[in-house]
């Protein structure tokens, strides 16, 4: 048994019983009702105060606005881990306006401070943007207020006084009002996102933007244009959000219009932007009422720039309640966020956080309207080696309608399904949850296929340039997960061999329901089906995580349920496959059979389906653990060692295939992912530290999530460094970093020597001598350590490559390391560049050095 695999039974040995991390359960499709109410809402940066419309006299031309202290440190969870938000919520403080308004938002000039502390009162003064709604037109107006906090950080924090003052209205370059209701702004106050009309004459129904590069000013703003053509906008300053860097396109693949005439633009309602702009939530069809207040969608950076009408908690039923206003604190609560990062600095987010759900990327939401807490998880969306991923919700079209015919295609390649035959998308989540309503059984997320017999989901895989991997492309690893209910009397009363289709593509693979509630999986591997044997049973009339992977490299199989592998023993087959183009069937063969009990086999199967996804490569069992939803796996899937083939650099990012991609993100990303995995185990092998080690490995901060250089490399192998063992991994914001160094503004500057230094001085900050990007998700994250040699060093001593080229090429990182192993170190990055003619160097002794082929 290797290191890596004791290290759980070593830290319950060793470590006290505070050190060990709680487990935490995922609420992404969990909807936490009763938290905090209002008829719209926007809260303030740090998470903290949130302003809400209460009441609204439109005789009297009056609303009242309630403000209320959110107190994270009343938080309180039960024995799953949900939160408790009983008294999260203070009591508050009422102030009346008397100018027809309705939605609100903030903007803040010093986002970096959004209060001021003085006599022990938390005192913020944004501005306060809002929207006349009833009374007169719906134009936006800007006003500051004095919001002062009592007790600040405290269970018993309250507003001590809330006052508001004069009203301006928002103009733009030309003088005109902007027309419009439902604001949202970024952090930085300089775009603005509404609900409004591309001629900006006071009709609805589409979103819109309008910028400034004076944060928070009433007067300058651009004129409105529609969100779909921020893409195409010739203003500079709009290229600083990741918005605008794609053309945004609906959940088909379809662009929305970019011209202000256009009929396809985002029709959608109460926007809400997040703090840097990479993305926007919006509700996308209309309620019973007439009201776009349906179908909670995200958009942006994080959505691949496509429409994601989100599957699970947030949108728990087709037509259950109007969904209005959210917001979210983004980060700021975090369970993992370094105490420098919080408000108040120093504080701890380790026993009162939020989201509870515990990967990379959840979104925590509040709602006003619909009084509900939410988690969405958008790193399900980023993978690049996806190849199919049916969410099996329902659709939601251009228009902005939905099409209860047909399912999206998360994965980018629009493998759009359409519904065939009795199959049908549920109405609303109770198909997805377990019996007993735990968190930590198996469950599905948001809507899921529903297959009463006689249905299935078709997908037309097509692939004209045979360039997709998995599809036309052939690949050296694949993975097929799935959940499935069987219905409870799926095969009673029938005799033979009644199998049915879970999942069929003829040439490709197919996952096959056996008589006895067993699944069979079979892989077609160098033209041949290779069927895999049967699975243990599967109960019925409850839902379960079945996962395949398979190693090309090696030729293993592995198969998991319910994030825990079988152990079974699997047939082997080293070579190539793909699925190839044509229709690919879910719930039932290509060839439909309805019988109730299919005498002759291949049947469609009867009960329900969810979360399809196919990968172009052999995904780990700890990745499939992290998808596999209430499964209690995390124990098991650690102690798994990942197989040979899945260490191939291009198989931890498909982007680092050669030597000459490693300066770019997807190498960086690869070293970390081989590091952290691999490298924890030759860590432990060789500590002088056990204790030490194993910390790092159960704290509640990523464990080994340590970054990787390369130490040297040749046209088919990269030697990588990885990190020391002892260093602290943070999950940061290019908003935080650029205030270390401006040029590290967003994710196209990743692996700029502007990053670098921001990351250095960012880990400076934090009693590091060092720090380096590895990852990049909805964020940045980067790794503090300490180097045993620091040196200014003249470019042309370091080599060719960094005297002449890029400081961050390649070559030069390579030379880097071979200029820190001269002197006694095992490899060595750039962090700051004091002049045109030299750079300052950083040696470090690497936990451990591994070879790794770039394409096994």
């Amino acid at each position: 048994m290797s290191a890596l695999r004791c290290a759980p039974l070593l830290s319950l040995a060793l470590l006290p019983l505070s050190a060990t991390a709680a487990e935490r359960p995922s609420l992404v499709n969990t909807r936490i009702t009763n938290v905090y109410g209002a008829n719209g809402h926007a809260s303030t940066l740090d998470g903290r105060v949130f302003i809400g419309n209460v009441r609204e006299d439109h005789a009297n031309d009056e609303t009242t606005w309630q403000a209320r202290v959110f107190r994270p440190e009343a938080l309180t969870y039960d024995s799953e881990g949900k939160p408790n938000f009983a008294g999260t919520f203070s009591p508050g403080r009422s102030t009346f306006v008397r100018n027809g308004e309705n939605a609100l938002t903030f903007c803040f000039p010093n986002p970096a401070a959004p209060y001021t502390l003085s006599g022990g009162v938390a005192v913020y003064t944004p501005f306060l943007f809002d929207s006349r709604m009833f009374n007169g037109p719906n134009v936006f107006r800007r006003r500051p207020i004095d919001v002062r906090v009592s007790q600040p950080f405290t269970p018993q924090a309250d507003i001590s006084s809330f006052t508001t003052g004069n009203l301006t209205p928002l103009t733009t370059v030309s003088g005109a009002s902007i027309r419009g209701i439902e604001p949202s702004m970024t952090s930085d106050g300089r775009l603005f996102i509404y609900q409004g009309g591309p001629q900006n004459n006071g009709t609805i129904d589409y979103l819109m933007y309008t910028y400034n590069p004076t944060p928070c000013a009433a007067s300058g703003w651009s004129e409105p244009r529609p969100l779909s053509m921020m893409f195409n906008d010739p203003n500079p300053g709009l290229k600083r959000y990741p918005l605008a860097w794609q053309p945004l396109k609906a959940a088909t693949g379809e662009a929305f219009g970019n011209t202000a005439t256009a009929t396809t633009l985002i029709r959608g309602a109460y926007a809400w932007v997040d703090h840097e702009g990479r993305n926007v939530l919006y509700t996308g069809v209309r309620y019973m009422d007439g009201a776009r207040r349906e179908a909670v969608s995200l958009i942006g950076a994080d959505t691949n720039f496509t429409a994601y009408h989100i599957d699970g908690a947030i949108n728990t039923d087709r037509s259950d309640i109007g969904h209005l206003f959210y917001s979210s604190p983004m980060w700021n609560l975090e369970q993992e966020r370094h105490p420098s990062q919080n408000f108040p600095p120093g504080s701890s987010n380790t026993n009162h956080y939020l989201p509870a759900t515990k990967t990379h990327d959840v979104f925590p939401l509040f709602g006003s309207n619909t009084r509900d807490y939410n988690e969405v998880d958008v790193g399900d969306l980023t993978s690049p080696f996806q190849v199919l991923f049916l969410p099996l919700n329902e659709m939601v079209n251009r228009a902005g309608d939905y099409d209860l015919t047909k399912t999206p295609d998360l994965s980018g390649h629009f493998f759009t399904g359409a519904l065939t035959g009795t199959a049908s998308i549920s109405p609303d989540n109770a198909t997805t949850q377990p019996p007993s309503g735990s968190l930590w059984e198996p469950h599905g997320k948001g809507k899921a296929l529903v297959l009463p017999g006689g249905g299935a989901l078709t997908v037309n895989l097509a692939d004209a340039s045979g360039a997709i991997p998995g599809v036309g492309g052939f690949v050296r690893g694949f993975s097929v997960q799935v959940a499935v209910k069987p219905d409870a009397a799926i095969n009673q009363g029938c005799t033979g061999n009644p199998y049915r289709y879970l999942l069929q593509k003829p040439g490709g693979l197919d996952l096959i329901y056996e008589s006895n509630h067993t699944v069979q999986a079979s892989f077609v591997i160098n033209g041949t089906r290779v069927r895999l044997g049967r699975s243990p049973a599967l109960p019925r009339g409850v839902w379960t995580h079945l996962a395949y992977s398979w190693d090309g490299v090696t030729g293993a199989f592995h198969e998991y349920i319910n994030g825990v592998s079988t152990k079974r023993v699997l047939p082997v087959a080293q070579g190539t496959m793909r699925l190839g183009t044509g229709t690919l069937s879910v719930g039932a063969g290509i060839a439909m059979d309805a019988q109730t009990c299919p005498v002759n086999g291949e049947g469609s199967f009867r009960g329900a389906i969810d979360e399809v996804r196919l990968f172009s490569n052999a995904r780990s069992n700890r990745t499939v653990c992290m998808s596999s939803h209430g499964a209690n796996c995390k124990e098991a899937a650690i102690q798994v060692d990942p197989s040979e083939g899945q260490f191939g650099m291009s198989q931890q990012h498909p982007g680092c295939n050669s030597q000459s991609a490693l300066g770019a993100t997807a190498c960086t990303v690869s070293m970390h992912r081989v590091c952290a995995q691999r490298g924890a185990t030759n860590a432990l092998d060789s500590t002088r530290n056990l204790l030490e080690t194993i910390r790092q490995l159960v704290g509640n901060r990523p464990p080994i999530s340590l970054m990787g250089v390369p130490a040297s490399a040749d046209a088919n192998t990269v030697n990588v460094a990885c990190g020391p063992i002892q260093h602290e991994s943070l999950a940061v914001t290019f908003e935080e970093l650029a205030r270390k160094h401006s040029g590290c503004a967003d994710d196209r500057a990743a692996q700029s020597t502007d990053c670098s230094a921001a990351s250095k001085r960012w880990c400076s900050d934090r009693g590091w001598t060092s720090g380096q990007f590895f990852e990049l998700t909805t964020r940045p994250w980067v790794a503090c350590f300490n180097s045993g040699l620091i040196q200014n060093v003249p470019r042309a001593q370091l080599g060719p490559a960094a005297t002449s080229g890029s400081l961050t090429s390649s070559a030069a990182r390579l030379e880097y390391s071979a200029w820190c192993q001269q002197r006694g170190y095992g490899a060595g990055i750039v962090q700051e560049v004091p002049s045109s003619t030299t750079a300052e160097v950083h040696c470090f002794h690497p936990a451990a050095t591994v070879p790794w082929r770039f394409n096994p």
